[in-house]
């Protein structure tokens, strides 16, 4: 009874897929010293990952320090 019961509801339900959408920080150069904001850093562009596909900013922010 259990197995047509799952095979009524995989018709009526469509199973469920796991991705998550996420945003993160991406390094696009070595760490460089830059005389404007007189620190060390990275220059950083953000990456979005939504519905199983990644997209990406230009290189638009600095994070300050080297790890």
């Amino acid at each position: 009874m259990t197995n047509l019961m799952d095979k009524v509801l995989d018709r009526l339900v469509p199973r469920a897929t796991a991705s998550a959408d996420t945003s993160y920080y991406k390094n696009c150069d070595v760490c460089t010293y830059v005389e404007e904001y007189g620190h060390v850093g990275h220059w950083q562009k953000l990456c979005h990952v939504v519905g199983g596909k990644t997209g990406c900013t230009g290189c638009l922010y600095f994070s300050v320090g080297c790890k």
